[in-house]
């Protein structure tokens, strides 16, 4: 459904419970005259009428229309039972406690306090919620909804809470054709705000594998291929860390709704730059190893992908990949790595020149989503917590049990991990 609306009495009033009290913003406001074709109000024709849209976050469905007919008149006082006909408004919030203090200062009539109770939804999957029940100005019944943890009941096997479908598309982007893979839950797939993950370079969205369907046991997530890595056609030119950004926002705005970010090494970066550009599309923010380098440490990356005709050049990422090879990754998994580093070719320090040329320093201030860095023993250790310490809304959690190719041989930690963040 596109949107509800409601008939009010008395506009004004409605306008500031739902941007005052619950948070919506107005984001339409018609004035008119009630016509021969107007919705039946019994009004006269040339009465005034005003039509109000006030928008919450989500962007395409998180609308509430406010309609009234002729003059602002008192409202009616809430029903004491609802009856067929009568309407319950559902709003989704991460902001309970605040906006019972809100209505609690308002005077608005609240019908049940806050209360959490266990929920179960499709496929067997179970969660908390909190539930505050309350009536708008007009006596339309409100259900305010702040979702919780997702529980693992013994009655419940995981593996029927999590069965997971993974496919993959190719979307059409800026740069090129983007590939990805998208993972969602079989049944209730719309219970959590989607989430991209962000692959270090030169690799590809095929290193989130194992984890994709672990994640993607109560929400939908995608691991695109950045343009020019993996199965994503390249950009024409070498591009700026920013030009990632505004080609995944093509795809992330084909959404219609806010994403969370998930980004490792280089596609930490990269997230945190999506998050400063599109800051509407962007609602939190996982960063895993950040490499925040100085001036100076950037300066000596090594930007050169040259290929050697005696494959040398294979030879030594394949003795560096087994170098730092963890307990459980298995070497077919570590082959896997090897193979995806191959196939950006000359192509493939592309990313690390943008690193190159970017000033993380300024950016990562400007980040105002709630943001958990998770630091792992992967070279970034003390990186990480420097960016940290850099982005105002931010967390530092540590892992120091984790390393490279953690996302083969911890998969279902690290989805914990990341939900608890997310959640």
């Amino acid at each position: 459904m596109r949107r509800t609306t409601l008939i009010v009495a008395d506009i004004e009033a409605s306008i500031r419970f739902y941007r005052d009290v619950l948070g919506f913003e107005l984001w339409l406001d018609n004035r008119s005259k009630v016509s021969a074709g107007s919705l039946p109000s019994g009004q006269p024709v040339g009465a005034p009428s005003r039509f109000v849209i006030m928008k919450g976050r989500h962007p395409w469905i998180g609308m509430v229309g406010l309609l009234q007919y002729g003059e602002s008149r008192a409202a009616q006082a809430p029903p004491e039972t609802l009856q067929p006909g009568a309407t319950v408004l559902m709003i989704e919030t991460d902001q309970l406690d605040v906006i019972y203090a809100r209505m609690q200062q308002a005077g608005t009539p609240i019908y049940r306090a806050p209360e959490t109770n266990e929920v179960e939804g499709a496929g067997g999957l179970r969660w908390q919620a909190t539930f505050l029940f309350a009536f708008d100005p007009d006596g339309h019944m409100l259900e305010i909804n702040q979702r919780g943890p997702t529980v693992q009941s013994e009655s419940v096997p995981v593996a029927a809470a999590a069965a997971v479908r993974v496919e993959r598309r190719f979307v059409p982007v800026r740069t090129g054709q983007l590939h990805l893979r998208r993972a969602a839950p079989v049944a209730g797939f719309g219970l959590r705000t989607p989430v991209v993950l962000l692959h270090q370079t030169p690799l590809s969205g095929r290193m989130f594998s194992e984890l994709l369907p672990q994640l993607a046991r109560d929400r939908v997530v995608y691991a695109p291929d950045t343009p020019g890595y993996g199965e994503s056609d390249p950009p024409a030119n070498v591009p700026q860390l920013g030009d990632y950004c505004d080609a995944l926002h093509d795809f992330i705005g084909e959404l219609r709704e806010p994403v969370d970010l998930v980004g490792y090494h280089t596609g930490a970066l990269i997230a945190a730059e999506c998050a400063v550009r599109y800051p509407a599309e962007i609602r939190r923010l996982v960063l895993i190893s950040m490499p925040l380098f100085s001036a100076a440490s950037r300066a000596t990356l090594n930007v050169d992908a040259a290929l050697t005709e005696d494959g040398s050049a294979l030879l030594a990422e394949w003795r560096s990949t087994m170098s730092v090879r963890p307990p459980g990754q298995s070497l077919e998994q570590a082959a896997r790595i090897v193979a995806e580093k191959q196939r950006a070719g000359a192509r493939a320090a592309w990313a690390m020149s943008a690193v190159q040329q970017y000033e993380p320093e300024s950016r990562l201030r400007l980040i105002r989503q709630p943001t958990a860095v998770i630091r792992v023993r992967d070279g970034l250790w003390d990186q990480s917590a420097a960016a940290a310490a850099l982005i105002p809304e931010s967390r530092l959690l540590d892992a120091p049990e984790w390393s490279f190719g953690l996302f083969d041989a911890f998969p279902a930690a690290v989805a914990e991990r990341i939900r608890g963040a997310l959640d």
